[in-house]
């Protein structure tokens, strides 16, 4: 039997331009490996890279490429996914003659196209919308964030609908008319009793197409609002998520097309949550069925192999026992015997197997922590830096630290005693934990020395952070032996990460940040300065 050939058009580009296609090609190559060996079609693929050129750039010469480069191959159906690669077949009617046409989520309401199959996504925007107050009791207002385009203003109309459901609990207001560079600040003045909804792109005042996913991790580094999403792609850290149309699953969608069983369902929804941002706002009440991302490791994963070596350990001695039973002539009065021995043993084991456990997690605690703040010391810190740098780089995002040092500390030891001088290190350390975000990391470095670490936050939002810690810890007074009020003030050195240099080092970012604070000191203190 032939073997299928299968042409898949994409709209948004590579895998490593855009998190829904990375999410939607995962689906698909899932599906089709959990398939019978000799049943899965060939597979030619092209790319708009809609995001990258935009959508009018990267369909104006595709039509004369794939005349070229296809002209000897007869294809067994054409698949498209998104609305980019959709409008564009539709444009083409002549292109491929005759092969079967799948348009996959191609963003129409109800749209039945010509000599094609449009296979649409419907979100249910009732649970998306649902979800919030019910695992977010305390939010009192939904700013929903979208775009001018077609597509966004439909969505728009379907959350309009559902208003009078919340009225009088739940206000509504709609940012869909906003320059990317408005949104930040706006966002800045919301908190926790409000929500944001991301469901489209924002463009800049170069016209620059900022995509979802990208506009909701600028918008977690300076809102203190809960943020939900009905887009699989825009779920990621800092995002709570809610019920999206997931990529994986209309990846899969398609894997069943190319396969010849499209099917008459084309339920591409879940809920899904990001695990660690769900536990920072308290998000409660989340559906059974939930996708929960970067679930911490369970005791199994961290302690898989010496829970087994204390099992093997069990069973060898079970074996002894049973051959010892087989030898001893009074087998009733042995077998009791060896069964209480085994009984004692095993609780050893376990006693000591979770003994190990204990002592192992007591000792990374002690090499990790510092005994007066019990906050990170400098090696966590080191090799937290050294782990965000390597995250960094992989994702092309933004990691900056500050470097923070007590003025005059000698002068406080040396007048008010080390009582008051260590009271000091605490209440800034103190200050520190509570200033920082769940992603965000502080470590004592030395003496009166601390490190903040902010991955995903840019130079710009790095400074602005300082210069509030550097007010916050200026108010800050501790007692001293003979009843003083001392007061405090903080220098604060700002570097960040340079994306473009693989040569930029933990300890290159590390100089920087000191020279910065080396300046602050030189300059006259309780100031800020970024390298």
């Amino acid at each position: 039997m032939n073997q299928r050939q299968i042409l898949v058009l994409y709209s948004m580009g590579a895998d490593s331009a855009s998190l829904w296609q990375r999410q939607v090609h995962k689906g698909l190559y899932d599906e089709l490996g959990s398939q019978q060996r000799g049943s899965t079609p060939a597979i030619f693929e092209e790319r708009f890279d809609a995001l990258r050129v935009g959508e009018s750039a990267s369909r104006e010469s595709m039509a004369p490429y794939l005349r070229t480069k296809y002209a000897n191959i007869k294809f067994d159906a054409i698949v498209s996914e998104n609305y980019v690669a959709a409008d564009f077949l539709d444009a083409h009617p002549g292109l491929f003659a005759g092969v079967p046409r799948y348009y996959v989520n191609h963003g129409k309401h109800d749209w039945i196209p010509v000599n094609a199959t449009g296979l649409e996504v419907k979100s249910d925007f009732a649970r998306s919308i649902g979800v919030i107050p019910q695992t977010a009791p305390q939010v009192k207002r939904i700013v929903v964030v979208g775009d001018g385009s077609a597509r966004v203003q439909g969505w728009i109309r379907n959350v309009r609908a559902l208003e009078p459901q919340y009225a009088g609990r739940i206000a509504f207001e709609y940012w869909d008319d906003y320059l990317f560079e408005d949104l930040p600040q706006r966002a800045a003045g919301l908190d926790g009793s409000s929500a944001l909804f991301i469901m489209g792109a924002t463009r800049d005042r170069a016209g620059k197409l900022m995509p979802p996913p990208e506009l909701a991790r600028r918008l977690t580094q300076v809102s203190q609002a809960p943020i939900f999403t009905h887009i699989g792609s825009v779920v990621q850290p800092g995002v709570i998520g809610g019920y999206v149309v997931s990529g994986e699953h209309i990846g899969r969608a398609i894997a069943r097309i190319l396969l010849g069983q499209p099917g008459k369902s084309f339920d591409v929804q879940t809920y899904m949550f990001d695990y660690p941002t769900a536990q920072r706002f308290h998000i409660r009440n989340a559906p059974e069925d939930s996708v929960w991302l970067n679930r911490p490791h369970n005791v199994w994963d961290l302690y898989r192999w010496q829970i087994i070596a204390g099992l093997s350990l069990i069973g060898l001695e079970g074996v002894l026992i049973t051959a010892l039973v087989l030898a001893l002539r009074d087998r009733r009065r042995t077998l009791a015997t060896l069964n209480e021995e085994r009984n004692g043993l095993e609780d050893r084991v376990l006693q000591r197997t979770l003994e190990l456990l204990m002592a192992n997690k007591k000792l990374e605690q002690l090499a990790t922590t510092d005994p007066l703040t019990g906050i990170a010391n400098r090696r966590k810190m080191t090799e937290q830096i050294a782990r965000e740098i390597e995250r960094a780089r992989r994702f092309n995002h933004p990691l900056s630290m500050l470097m923070i040092d007590i003025d005059h500390f000698k002068r406080i030891n040396d007048t008010y005693g080390h009582d008051a001088g260590d009271k000091a290190i605490v209440a800034i350390a103190t200050l520190l934990t509570e200033s920082m975000r769940g992603i965000d990391m502080a470590a004592r470095f030395g003496g009166e020395e601390f490190v903040l670490l902010m991955p995903e936050t840019e130079a710009g939002v790095a400074v602005h952070v300082a210069e509030r810690l550097r007010e916050a810890a200026a108010g800050v007074r501790v007692g001293a032996e003979d009843g003083a009020a001392v007061a405090l003030t903080v220098s604060i050195g700002v570097a960040s990460l340079n994306l473009h240099e693989a040569a930029d080092t933990s300890s290159a970012m590390l100089i920087r940040a000191d020279k910065a604070l080396y300046r602050a000191k030189k300059e006259g203190r309780n100031r800020v300065v970024r390298f």
